[in-house]
Protein backbone atom coordinates (compact mmCIF):
# COMPACT_ATOMS: atom_id res chain seq x y z
CA UNK A 1 0.00 0.00 0.00
CA UNK A 2 1.78 3.73 -0.95
CA UNK A 3 2.86 5.56 2.07
CA UNK A 4 0.63 8.57 1.32
CA UNK A 5 -2.27 5.87 2.01
CA UNK A 6 -0.76 4.52 4.95
CA UNK A 7 -0.64 8.06 6.32
CA UNK A 8 -3.89 9.13 5.55
CA UNK A 9 -4.95 6.00 7.37
CA UNK A 10 -2.86 6.40 10.52
CA UNK A 11 -4.22 10.18 10.90
CA UNK A 12 -8.09 8.85 10.53
CA UNK A 13 -7.29 6.26 13.27
CA UNK A 14 -5.64 8.98 15.48
CA UNK A 15 -8.62 11.63 15.31
CA UNK A 16 -11.07 8.50 15.78
CA UNK A 17 -9.14 7.43 19.16
CA UNK A 18 -7.59 11.10 20.50
CA UNK A 19 -4.80 10.40 23.19
CA UNK A 20 -4.92 13.39 25.65
CA UNK A 21 -1.39 14.62 26.50
CA UNK A 22 -2.15 13.85 30.10
CA UNK A 23 -2.65 10.35 29.53
CA UNK A 24 0.72 10.32 27.42
CA UNK A 25 2.88 12.37 29.68
CA UNK A 26 1.81 10.73 33.15
CA UNK A 27 1.78 7.18 33.45
CA UNK A 28 -0.76 5.19 35.84
CA UNK A 29 0.79 5.24 39.58
CA UNK A 30 0.30 2.38 41.94
CA UNK A 31 -2.41 3.05 44.08
CA UNK A 32 -0.50 5.27 47.10
CA UNK A 33 0.41 2.67 50.39
CA UNK A 34 -2.01 3.75 53.19
CA UNK A 35 -1.19 1.96 56.96
CA UNK A 36 -4.37 0.61 59.57
CA UNK A 37 -2.24 2.40 62.04
CA UNK A 38 -0.95 5.73 61.89
CA UNK A 39 3.15 5.64 60.73
CA UNK A 40 6.42 6.62 62.84
CA UNK A 41 8.97 5.13 60.56
CA UNK A 42 11.14 7.69 58.64
CA UNK A 43 11.75 5.29 55.58
CA UNK A 44 14.77 7.94 53.79
CA UNK A 45 18.38 6.97 54.96
CA UNK A 46 20.54 10.10 55.74
CA UNK A 47 21.97 10.66 52.34
CA UNK A 48 20.80 12.13 48.62
CA UNK A 49 19.18 9.16 46.56
CA UNK A 50 16.58 8.80 43.75
CA UNK A 51 13.06 8.43 43.80
CA UNK A 52 11.80 6.96 40.35
CA UNK A 53 12.42 10.55 38.39
CA UNK A 54 12.89 12.72 41.50
CA UNK A 55 16.30 13.28 43.15
CA UNK A 56 15.98 14.01 47.03
CA UNK A 57 18.37 15.61 49.14
CA UNK A 58 18.12 15.19 52.76
CA UNK A 59 18.51 16.94 56.05
CA UNK A 60 19.26 20.93 54.22
CA UNK A 61 19.99 23.24 56.70
CA UNK A 62 17.63 26.32 56.20
CA UNK A 63 18.45 28.04 59.55
CA UNK A 64 20.41 28.63 62.44
CA UNK A 65 19.38 30.50 65.03
CA UNK A 66 21.98 30.70 68.32
CA UNK A 67 21.17 28.66 71.20
CA UNK A 68 18.62 26.41 68.75
CA UNK A 69 19.38 23.03 66.82
CA UNK A 70 19.74 23.40 62.95
CA UNK A 71 16.40 23.27 61.06
CA UNK A 72 16.37 21.26 58.47
CA UNK A 73 14.45 20.69 55.12
CA UNK A 74 14.28 17.34 52.50
CA UNK A 75 13.86 18.53 49.03
CA UNK A 76 12.36 16.88 46.41
CA UNK A 77 13.44 17.56 42.96
CA UNK A 78 12.55 16.70 39.15
CA UNK A 79 14.99 15.32 37.70
CA UNK A 80 16.04 17.72 34.26
CA UNK A 81 16.53 21.36 34.00
CA UNK A 82 14.35 24.15 34.82
CA UNK A 83 12.64 26.05 37.11
CA UNK A 84 9.51 24.24 38.61
CA UNK A 85 7.27 25.66 41.19
CA UNK A 86 7.58 25.14 45.06
CA UNK A 87 5.81 23.25 46.74
CA UNK A 88 6.61 23.90 50.91
CA UNK A 89 5.03 20.58 53.21
CA UNK A 90 4.60 21.36 56.84
CA UNK A 91 3.79 18.85 59.18
CA UNK A 92 1.41 18.02 62.35
CA UNK A 93 1.98 16.79 65.63
CA UNK A 94 -0.14 19.40 67.89
CA UNK A 95 2.95 21.66 68.05
CA UNK A 96 4.45 19.10 70.06
CA UNK A 97 6.14 16.26 67.82
CA UNK A 98 6.34 14.78 64.32
CA UNK A 99 8.38 14.55 61.44
CA UNK A 100 9.08 16.02 58.01
CA UNK A 101 8.79 12.45 56.96
CA UNK A 102 5.84 10.96 58.32
CA UNK A 103 2.13 11.94 58.17
CA UNK A 104 -1.21 10.32 58.95
CA UNK A 105 -1.47 6.80 57.77
CA UNK A 106 0.50 7.27 54.42
CA UNK A 107 2.90 4.14 54.98
CA UNK A 108 5.70 5.77 52.70
CA UNK A 109 5.47 9.70 52.70
CA UNK A 110 8.43 10.57 51.26
CA UNK A 111 7.14 8.90 48.18
CA UNK A 112 4.15 10.54 48.03
CA UNK A 113 6.22 13.92 48.20
CA UNK A 114 8.50 12.29 45.27
CA UNK A 115 4.73 11.50 43.14
CA UNK A 116 4.07 15.58 43.59
CA UNK A 117 7.73 15.99 42.76
CA UNK A 118 7.03 14.06 39.41
CA UNK A 119 4.15 16.33 38.28
CA UNK A 120 6.89 18.99 38.17
CA UNK A 121 7.49 20.91 40.97
CA UNK A 122 10.50 21.21 43.41
CA UNK A 123 8.75 20.14 47.09
CA UNK A 124 10.50 21.02 50.61
CA UNK A 125 9.25 19.27 53.77
CA UNK A 126 10.48 21.15 56.31
CA UNK A 127 10.98 20.31 60.44
CA UNK A 128 10.13 23.34 62.80
CA UNK A 129 10.68 23.99 66.35
CA UNK A 130 8.57 22.23 69.18
CA UNK A 131 6.95 23.34 72.42
CA UNK A 132 9.63 22.27 74.44
CA UNK A 133 11.93 23.76 72.22
CA UNK A 134 10.59 27.51 71.88
CA UNK A 135 7.20 28.86 72.28
CA UNK A 136 4.48 30.97 69.71
CA UNK A 137 5.59 32.20 67.57
CA UNK A 138 8.91 30.21 67.30
CA UNK A 139 7.74 27.96 64.50
CA UNK A 140 5.80 30.33 62.51
CA UNK A 141 9.11 32.00 62.23
CA UNK A 142 11.12 28.93 60.91
CA UNK A 143 8.34 28.54 58.30
CA UNK A 144 8.97 31.55 56.80
CA UNK A 145 12.45 31.40 56.72
CA UNK A 146 11.99 28.04 54.85
CA UNK A 147 10.34 30.41 52.36
CA UNK A 148 12.70 33.05 52.07
CA UNK A 149 15.59 30.04 52.10
CA UNK A 150 14.10 28.45 49.53
CA UNK A 151 13.48 31.75 47.22
CA UNK A 152 17.66 33.01 47.99
CA UNK A 153 18.13 29.65 46.86
CA UNK A 154 15.77 29.47 43.76
CA UNK A 155 18.62 29.35 40.95
CA UNK A 156 20.35 26.71 43.17
CA UNK A 157 17.67 24.03 43.32
CA UNK A 158 15.94 24.76 40.43
CA UNK A 159 12.98 26.83 41.76
CA UNK A 160 10.52 29.28 40.11
CA UNK A 161 10.45 31.94 42.91
CA UNK A 162 7.15 33.65 41.53
CA UNK A 163 5.21 30.43 41.94
CA UNK A 164 5.36 29.36 45.63
CA UNK A 165 2.96 26.38 47.62
CA UNK A 166 2.14 25.99 51.23
CA UNK A 167 0.52 22.74 52.27
CA UNK A 168 0.19 21.30 56.18
CA UNK A 169 -1.77 19.17 58.05
CA UNK A 170 -3.22 19.61 61.60
CA UNK A 171 -0.86 21.53 63.58
CA UNK A 172 1.29 22.39 60.06
CA UNK A 173 -2.27 23.63 58.64
CA UNK A 174 -2.44 26.29 61.55
CA UNK A 175 1.43 27.25 60.84
CA UNK A 176 1.26 27.39 56.85
CA UNK A 177 -2.15 29.26 57.18
CA UNK A 178 -0.19 31.94 59.58
CA UNK A 179 2.35 31.75 57.16
CA UNK A 180 -0.14 32.61 54.00
CA UNK A 181 -1.99 35.10 55.81
CA UNK A 182 0.39 37.39 57.50
CA UNK A 183 3.02 38.60 54.31
CA UNK A 184 5.97 40.45 55.97
CA UNK A 185 3.93 40.77 59.45
CA UNK A 186 7.18 41.56 61.05
CA UNK A 187 5.26 40.48 64.22
CA UNK A 188 6.71 37.14 63.04
CA UNK A 189 10.18 37.77 62.27
CA UNK A 190 12.83 37.08 64.51
CA UNK A 191 15.74 39.62 65.12
CA UNK A 192 18.79 39.51 62.81
CA UNK A 193 16.76 37.24 60.53
CA UNK A 194 18.72 35.37 57.49
CA UNK A 195 17.34 36.23 53.52
CA UNK A 196 15.61 38.99 55.44
CA UNK A 197 15.57 40.36 51.23
CA UNK A 198 13.32 37.60 50.44
CA UNK A 199 9.60 37.76 50.12
CA UNK A 200 7.95 35.44 52.42
CA UNK A 201 4.56 35.35 50.30
CA UNK A 202 2.94 32.46 48.87
CA UNK A 203 0.96 32.24 45.87
CA UNK A 204 -0.93 28.70 46.88
CA UNK A 205 -1.95 27.48 50.75
CA UNK A 206 -3.65 24.47 51.46
CA UNK A 207 -4.59 23.02 54.94
CA UNK A 208 -5.69 19.32 56.13
CA UNK A 209 -7.85 18.93 59.24
CA UNK A 210 -6.58 22.14 60.31
CA UNK A 211 -7.23 24.69 63.86
CA UNK A 212 -7.85 28.03 62.62
CA UNK A 213 -9.78 29.59 65.31
CA UNK A 214 -7.91 28.63 68.47
CA UNK A 215 -9.71 29.68 71.20
CA UNK A 216 -12.87 27.60 69.97
CA UNK A 217 -10.41 24.77 69.81
CA UNK A 218 -9.07 24.99 73.02
CA UNK A 219 -12.33 25.45 74.93
CA UNK A 220 -13.20 22.36 73.25
CA UNK A 221 -10.24 20.35 74.45
CA UNK A 222 -10.81 21.30 78.07
CA UNK A 223 -13.87 19.97 78.15
CA UNK A 224 -14.60 17.10 80.68
CA UNK A 225 -14.27 13.67 78.85
CA UNK A 226 -12.07 15.28 75.61
CA UNK A 227 -9.61 12.49 74.59
CA UNK A 228 -7.37 15.51 73.47
CA UNK A 229 -4.52 15.95 75.84
CA UNK A 230 -3.98 19.88 75.50
CA UNK A 231 -0.64 20.57 77.98
CA UNK A 232 1.84 20.54 75.04
CA UNK A 233 -0.20 22.74 72.59
CA UNK A 234 -0.98 24.95 76.04
CA UNK A 235 2.77 25.24 76.60
CA UNK A 236 3.54 25.90 72.44
CA UNK A 237 1.19 28.89 73.16
CA UNK A 238 2.77 29.96 76.12
CA UNK A 239 -0.21 29.15 78.66
CA UNK A 240 0.14 28.12 82.17
CA UNK A 241 -1.74 27.15 84.97
CA UNK A 242 -2.57 30.81 85.99
CA UNK A 243 -3.30 31.55 82.45
CA UNK A 244 -2.47 32.57 78.92
CA UNK A 245 -0.29 35.47 77.05
CA UNK A 246 -2.90 38.58 76.33
CA UNK A 247 -4.07 38.36 73.32
CA UNK A 248 -2.02 35.09 71.91
CA UNK A 249 -5.04 33.56 70.50
CA UNK A 250 -6.25 35.99 68.33
CA UNK A 251 -2.75 36.93 66.92
CA UNK A 252 -2.48 32.97 66.81
CA UNK A 253 -5.44 32.06 64.85
CA UNK A 254 -5.21 32.14 60.83
CA UNK A 255 -9.00 33.80 60.90
CA UNK A 256 -7.59 36.73 62.97
CA UNK A 257 -5.38 37.63 59.80
CA UNK A 258 -7.77 37.18 57.09
CA UNK A 259 -8.08 39.91 54.18
CA UNK A 260 -8.37 40.19 50.32
CA UNK A 261 -4.77 39.66 49.60
CA UNK A 262 -4.47 35.78 50.38
CA UNK A 263 -3.76 33.55 47.90
CA UNK A 264 -5.70 31.02 46.72
CA UNK A 265 -7.17 28.37 49.17
CA UNK A 266 -8.01 25.11 49.44
CA UNK A 267 -9.34 23.37 52.90
CA UNK A 268 -9.55 19.62 53.15
CA UNK A 269 -11.32 18.23 56.43
CA UNK A 270 -13.23 15.04 57.72
CA UNK A 271 -16.45 15.47 58.67
CA UNK A 272 -16.46 13.45 61.80
CA UNK A 273 -13.15 14.73 63.06
CA UNK A 274 -12.86 14.83 66.52
CA UNK A 275 -9.82 16.29 67.19
CA UNK A 276 -10.12 19.71 65.37
CA UNK A 277 -13.58 20.29 64.34
CA UNK A 278 -14.71 20.68 60.84
CA UNK A 279 -15.98 23.62 62.09
CA UNK A 280 -12.75 25.01 62.04
CA UNK A 281 -12.60 24.75 58.15
CA UNK A 282 -16.06 25.97 57.78
CA UNK A 283 -15.18 29.50 59.36
CA UNK A 284 -11.93 29.88 58.17
CA UNK A 285 -13.80 29.01 54.16
CA UNK A 286 -16.72 31.17 55.28
CA UNK A 287 -14.48 34.30 56.50
CA UNK A 288 -12.40 33.98 53.11
CA UNK A 289 -14.42 34.04 50.74
CA UNK A 290 -16.52 37.31 52.66
CA UNK A 291 -13.30 38.86 51.40
CA UNK A 292 -13.36 37.46 47.79
CA UNK A 293 -10.57 35.28 48.09
CA UNK A 294 -10.60 32.19 46.37
CA UNK A 295 -11.13 29.68 48.71
CA UNK A 296 -12.58 26.25 48.15
CA UNK A 297 -13.89 23.87 51.24
CA UNK A 298 -13.95 19.88 50.61
CA UNK A 299 -15.47 17.89 53.20
CA UNK A 300 -14.75 13.76 53.23
CA UNK A 301 -17.47 11.95 55.19
CA UNK A 302 -16.82 9.76 57.65
CA UNK A 303 -13.57 10.30 58.13
CA UNK A 304 -12.27 11.97 61.34
CA UNK A 305 -8.51 13.55 61.79
CA UNK A 306 -5.74 12.11 59.65
CA UNK A 307 -8.43 10.35 57.44
CA UNK A 308 -9.19 7.31 59.99
CA UNK A 309 -12.16 5.55 59.10
CA UNK A 310 -14.26 2.98 60.42
CA UNK A 311 -11.82 0.47 59.14
CA UNK A 312 -8.60 0.45 56.66
CA UNK A 313 -10.58 0.78 53.37
CA UNK A 314 -12.24 3.73 54.73
CA UNK A 315 -9.19 5.24 55.70
CA UNK A 316 -7.12 4.14 52.29
CA UNK A 317 -9.87 5.61 50.64
CA UNK A 318 -9.76 9.10 52.13
CA UNK A 319 -6.03 9.37 52.41
CA UNK A 320 -6.55 8.99 48.47
CA UNK A 321 -8.96 11.61 48.11
CA UNK A 322 -7.10 14.19 49.62
CA UNK A 323 -3.84 13.12 48.31
CA UNK A 324 -5.13 13.15 44.59
CA UNK A 325 -7.58 16.55 45.45
CA UNK A 326 -4.52 18.17 46.73
CA UNK A 327 -2.49 17.53 43.87
CA UNK A 328 -4.59 18.41 41.39
CA UNK A 329 -5.46 21.88 43.05
CA UNK A 330 -1.90 22.31 43.35
CA UNK A 331 -1.21 21.79 39.91
CA UNK A 332 -4.38 23.88 38.80
CA UNK A 333 -2.87 26.69 40.28
CA UNK A 334 1.04 26.86 40.47
CA UNK A 335 1.93 25.02 37.30
CA UNK A 336 -1.00 25.40 34.26
CA UNK A 337 -1.14 28.69 32.41
CA UNK A 338 2.52 29.76 33.97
Amino acid sequence: MPSKQLATIALALLLANPVTTTAMSRPVEPPIAVSASAVRTDPLPPASIDIGAVTVTTDIAYSTLSGYRPMLLDLYRPKGNGQHPLVIYVHGGSWTNGSKRTTGHFTDFPDVLARLAERGFVVASVDYRLSSEASFPAAVQDIKAAVRFLRANAGKYGIDPDHVGIWGASAGAHLAALTAFTVEDFDFDPPGMENAGESDRVQAFVGWYGPYELRALFRQASTPGNGVDPSGPMRFFGCTPEGCPPGVFTKASPISHVDAGDPPTLLIHGTDDTTVPAEQSRQLDAKLNAAGVDAKLVLIDGVSHDWSGKNQGATATASRKAIGTTFDWLEKQLLRGR
